[in-house]
């Protein structure tokens, strides 16, 4: 894995990504934890409006009615 102490460029934040996705395919409980955090983050920018007053942005899906 490469070594990145704390992502701060987009080249970064890939390599970082690329580590996690490694993780949790090669472990279900790995999967789950990374998901379960990855969605809390989600839902806290979500709650800060970063992806829009209604949440039109979220990369999930858009949450206007």
């Amino acid at each position: 894995m490469a070594k990145v102490k704390k992502p701060k460029t987009v080249e970064e934040l890939n390599k970082v990504w690329s580590n996690l996705m490694e993780m949790a395919k090669n472990d279900e409980g790995d999967c789950e934890v990374i998901a379960d955090c990855f969605n809390e983050m989600l839902d806290e920018l979500l709650g800060d409006d970063f992806f829009g007053t209604e949440g039109q942005m979220d990369p999930r899906g858009d949450h206007r009615e």
